[in-house]
């Protein structure tokens, strides 16, 4: 097999037709356009998402919102007031292991309390 056969062999799948240049840049456009359209439902899924992710946030906003109120934080700092004129500093940092362990076995419950606490709320 000489040179010119084994080159022919080589690129004989190459489009060498006229228009070329004109088919590249429409395959070259489609290509673009079909980025265009996956970045595009790329953004709208992540929009979606992220609706999702706000409306699942919601709820623990409306609960914080419902309990932080003026009337809370003003019995918060009653009963600050009133531990710390009862009991000595000694006594309040005995008890403070207490305290946290408790605040804490609340807050890992919640999530296991809370909707039963709901449906029994529910009508």
């Amino acid at each position: 097999m000489n040179v010119d056969e084994q080159l022919s062999a080589l690129f004989s799948g190459l489009d060498a037709r006229p228009g070329f240049n004109e088919r590249l840049l429409e395959r070259l456009h489609q290509e673009i356009v079909l980025e265009a359209q996956r970045a595009e439902e790329a953004r709208r899924q992540e929009q979606l998402r992220h609706r999702v992710a706000q409306q699942e946030l919601r709820p623990w906003r409306q609960t914080l919102g419902n309990w932080v109120t003026l009337e809370t934080v003003g019995i918060a700092v009653l009963a600050g007031i009133t531990v710390t004129s009862a009991w000595s500093a000694d006594q309040i940092r005995q008890a403070i292991p207490y305290v946290f362990t408790a605040i804490g076995i609340a807050l890992a419950a919640a999530p296991v309390i809370a909707p039963k606490l709901r449906a029994a709320r529910a009508p």
